[in-house]
């Protein structure tokens, strides 16, 4: 993790190199860039938990099948 710092340095460093006018710019594209991948991250274990449930449920429909197939032989 990044410390208090750091954090200070980094702060310094955007202000000179970008001035006082674009900070609050750079901030927000910062901040909707951040959301974005968050939102696709979740968005993708969503997606991860999906496919595991299906696969569950595709092994549980298998496991049934074997079942009643030998129960019928």
């Amino acid at each position: 993790m990044i410390g208090t710092g750091e954090t200070v340095v980094i702060l310094l460093l955007a202000l000179l190199f970008f001035g006082p006018e674009k900070l609050p710019e750079l901030a927000r594209s910062l901040g909707k860039a951040y959301g974005e991948f968050k939102r696709a991250m979740e968005e993708a274990e969503r997606e991860i938990n999906l496919e595991e449930r299906f696969e569950k449920i595709n092994r549980e429909i298998k496991e049934e099948f074997l079942a009643v197939k030998n129960d019928e032989d």
